[in-house]
């Protein structure tokens, strides 16, 4: 159905506008009538259990409630009438506002003010998806080449040790680990939104982030079975015997050299 505040269409079966909050007409006459004819059965069976007296008193009691009742709705309408247009078109400049400096970011490509800018300000998910795949993507991609580069920063040479301690393989392990699976977080989320969400033009900047962490990947030696699985955002890949092959192997690369 049409709100007839702000003009959005929403479900017959929502109790307010999504957009404006304003209550649903069709929706409020229901239940004012139910509530209605709730006091009117409620009156008629007192009637018949009480004295006629007693029966005149409740009744002009209910009625009253009614009333009552009737007119704080009246106003509770009229005032979602009148104010709910009011908060849309106030929430539609903030948003309007918002996405602007979103925009500037994305053209100064200062993807960690828009991932700050992200967390910090309360947008809803159903607002401004391209900016929310942004910092999806680029949050996963920030942290695979942070991991890249402090493993090549301590390890880069290798240890030369073939019979290095289990301390430091551990330790390394973990660190390939986490970096393995956030280059196949950004592959799957650079997959999924060239897929889904082209009309937002990103995905030109998904699938250079997308080639930069596969080709980091495969100079490690990881598969390209295993990268196809993340790109395609097939469930279970983390479990696959071939990510824990390829952690191993990483994990050699980067002590033994």
């Amino acid at each position: 159905m049409k709100c007839e505040s702000c003009g959005a269409e929403y479900r017959m079966k929502d109790e307010k506008c999504p957009f404006c909050q304003s209550e649903n007409p069709v929706l409020a006459q229901i239940r004012r009538e139910r509530t209605l004819g709730q006091y009117d059965r409620e009156a008629r069976r007192m009637r018949d259990s009480v004295p006629e007296g007693a029966v005149k008193k409740w009744t002009g009691v209910l009625l009253a409630v009614c009333e009552v009742l009737a007119g704080a709705a009246l106003l509770i309408s009229l005032a979602t009438l009148v104010l709910g247009p009011v908060r849309a078109r106030i929430d539609h400049r903030i948003s309007e506002r918002w996405e602007q400096e979103l925009e500037e970011m994305l053209a100064r490509g200062d993807m960690e003010g828009i991932c700050a800018f992200m967390r910090d300000t309360d947008v809803s998910s159903w607002e401004m998806r391209k900016f929310h795949e942004i910092d999806q993507v680029y949050s996963a991609y920030a942290r695979f080449t942070e991991k890249a580069e402090y493993l090549d920063s301590l390890y880069g040479g290798g240890s030369g040790k073939v019979g290095v301690e289990q301390e430091l393989r551990d330790q390394v392990e973990d660190l390939v680990t986490d970096m393995i699976s956030r280059g196949g977080m950004t592959l799957e989320y650079c997959g999924q939104y060239c897929r889904d969400r082209v009309i937002w033009g990103t995905e030109e900047l998904f699938e250079e982030y997308a080639a930069q962490v596969r080709g980091r990947l495969e100079e490690l030696g990881v598969p390209g079975q295993l990268l196809d699985r993340m790109s395609r955002a097939q469930e279970g890949w983390r479990e696959d015997d071939g990510f824990r092959q390829a952690v191993d192997m990483v994990t050699d690369i980067y002590i033994t050299g």
